[in-house]
């Protein structure tokens, strides 16, 4: 007869989860080591119920201080009405665990509100009418909004897109909006500011009562405080993701690390402030992303620790 593992008791249970937390809180101080790492792993190993606790407890962690710090003050602007559902929500306890997970290891609330999502490392291509198409990159949560005029309106309210306009469109992404007729756009919204590029054709960008026009091979970026002038844009580079792959060349570590943690699940964390700043040549698949940080190690003498929950420390 097969006999199954019993489940822990409460009381093992919440001794796990403190241990769990306990390590938790050690994996967050700057002088956690190798060795350290290796016991985590060890002790997550153990058996299902102190993997689940560690798993548990990073998720919740993870979660608890990013959504808290972005609930908006008293007096704060307004925000818009997903946000003040999403709002609502946190403040009766039902959704502030999972509205913002820093490190992305499980989606956010705000994902399944987006008419039109990505998953990590997932391209897709959304077909709106045969006047626009939209190709979305990692991690990219698109909005369908009501028509103004004949023109076409959508939100990017996170990731990369690129649209190809043959009528009216106008696209929304945080405090701008981008107009076009006839054009190819890649508009990135991944940190605080938005970087639209025109491919072809022409668009025009509006900021903070500004309009500007961005001819075929410029780019401009903007956030709330105001949108920069258009440069010129290295067309293959901001379109490489179209091919499946990334690519850079002479980028700072940190950068690297950052384009990475979009197209991999977990969080690579770069402990060493000096290895930052080291410029890195290198391509690889999108798919491939660990391989990418084992090139790492092995051209540029990283030291690299892989911990549960795929969590990575560099450095």
């Amino acid at each position: 007869m097969t006999r199954f593992p019993s489940p822990p008791s409460d009381t093992d249970a919440d001794r796990l989860r403190d241990e769990a937390e306990r390590w938790w809180l050690r994996l967050r101080d700057v002088d956690f080591t190798r060795r350290e790492a290796a016991a985590l792993r060890e002790w997550c190993a153990r058996s299902p119920a102190h993997a689940h606790a560690w798993r548990e407890v990073a998720q919740t962690w993870q979660a608890l201080g990013p959504a808290l710090a972005a609930m908006p003050a008293a007096g704060a602007p307004d925000v818009p009405r997903r946000r003040l559902f999403l709002g609502a929500a946190m403040a009766a306890g039902a959704a502030a665990l999972v509205v913002h997970p820093p490190w992305q290891l499980f989606p956010s609330a705000l994902d399944y509100l987006a008419d039109f999502r990505t998953g990590t490392a997932e391209q897709r291509e959304v077909a709106l009418s045969d006047q626009l198409v939209v190709q979305m990159n990692t991690r990219t949560r698109i909005n369908r909004l009501p028509d103004a005029g004949q023109a076409q309106s959508l939100e990017l309210l996170a990731g990369e897109a690129e649209l190809s306009v043959a009528g009216p469109v106008l696209l929304r992404a945080q405090a701008g909006l981008t107009r076009a007729d006839r054009a190819r756009l890649n508009v990135r919204y991944t940190g605080p500011e938005v970087c639209v590029t025109c491919l072809a054709g022409e668009a025009w960008v509006e900021q903070g009562g500004r309009r500007q026009a961005l001819a075929a091979g410029e780019q401009l970026s903007y956030d709330r405080q105001g949108a920069r002038a258009p440069v010129p844009a290295d067309a293959a580079h901001v379109s490489a993701w179209r091919t499946g792959t990334l690519s850079f060349s002479g980028q700072t570590l940190a950068e690297v690390i950052e384009e990475i943690n979009r197209y991999r699940p977990g969080r690579v964390l770069l402990r060493d402030s000096a290895l930052a700043a080291q410029r890195v040549r290198m391509r690889f698949a999108i798919t491939e992303t660990d391989m990418a940080l084992h090139m790492l190690r092995d051209l540029y003498g990283v030291r690299l620790t892989e911990l549960p929950a795929g969590i990575v420390l560099l450095g």
